[in-house]
């Protein structure tokens, strides 16, 4: 259900961290984005935590499950508004995407600047740390 004090989609600003009634998150910062606008907060499952997003109410359902409620603070013009960078080659520092698997017909594993495709690519992803600090801080701040 939505809460009646929900702040609709079209007034939440990119880069605003929001107190968030949702399922995961308690607080996250609206990314902006158009297509699929949403909160990207820090999650814990199984003892881990990291980035998540979770999508605008107004989204609806299944996935419109963040309804903000309270604007908290901007995000520091340094600091990207995204989960994480695009996976890269471990060896070589090169960025990849995934195909389809090998056995099934596809490419695997590719270089997207070369879209050379290769068994030896060891992907890697990285966690934008500088956000998941930043709303750490943040969520640390508020509770007292």
């Amino acid at each position: 259900m939505k809460p009646p004090e929900c702040i609709p989609v079209d007034q939440c600003k990119k880069g605003v961290l929001y107190v968030l009634a949702s399922r995961n998150l308690g607080t996250g910062v609206f990314n902006g984005d158009t297509k699929e606008p949403g909160f990207i907060g820090i999650r814990e499952k199984f003892g881990n935590y990291f980035l998540f997003t979770e999508y605008h109410y107004d989204n609806g359902p299944p996935y419109g499950t963040a309804s903000p409620i309270k604007e908290l603070a901007i995000v520091p013009d340094d600091i990207g508004i995204f989960e994480s960078f695009p996976t890269e080659d471990s060896v070589t520092g090169r960025p990849v995407k995934f195909d389809t698997p090998i056995a099934q017909g596809g490419r695997g594993w590719y270089f997207t600047d070369t879209n050379e495709a290769s068994t030896n690519i060891r992907p890697v992803g990285r966690e934008n740390k500088a956000l998941f600090d930043w709303i750490k801080n943040m969520n640390q701040s508020q509770d007292g």
